[in-house]
């Protein structure tokens, strides 16, 4: 069962405005006077990197989350990531300070995802696109944090499918 994962109202404005604007309009419109003020064409290639840093980005952000046999994927162009079943311990909707020092992973323009630290929470792992749609997973390596479109729906799915046994967790928060 799969739960895609768009990104968010300021996610969208951010990636739009800054990611694609000024991250390639920008360079393509300054290329563009150089080569006219120059008359050298060769410097109409100067956004292709820009264009090839937001293609590798978008391919790291979280595209939505699939429920497998085994486990929760994670999934994404690039790097996919499976959460097994068994290692799933609970999860919620209850809203936890999220983000902070020591980030190995990257806060960009499609979503965020990776390895975060704070005081509050400790070490927890983020794939999301959307902060107003966020499904707390506790698991055996800690805190994992995703945000798919329906939240609720993606959390009565889950339940459904852990193993006998685990543990009666809440969907919704107060």
């Amino acid at each position: 069962m799969h739960f895609p994962a768009s990104l968010g109202r300021k996610q969208r404005l951010l990636a739009g405005v800054i990611g694609i604007g000024l991250g390639f309009g920008l360079p393509f419109l300054l290329s563009v006077a150089m080569v006219a003020a120059s008359g050298e064409l060769s410097l109409l290639i100067m956004p292709l990197p820009f264009l090839g840093a937001l293609w590798v980005i978008q391919g790291l952000a979280p595209s939505g989350y699939t429920l497998e046999a085994e486990g929760v994927r994670i999934e994404r162009r690039w790097v996919r990531r499976l959460i097994p079943y068994d290692g799933i311990l609970g999860g919620d909707r209850r809203r936890r300070p999220i983000g902070g020092l020591l980030a190995t992973g990257a806060n960009n323009l499609f979503g965020s995802h990776g390895t975060r630290w704070n005081p509050r929470v400790g070490w927890h792992y983020l794939a999301i696109t959307d902060t107003d749609h966020l499904v707390f997973l506790e698991t055996r390596g800690g805190l994992v944090v995703l945000s798919p479109n329906d939240p609720d729906a993606f959390l009565s799915a889950l339940r459904a499918r852990l193993p006998a046994g685990a543990p009666a967790w809440p969907t919704r928060s107060s």
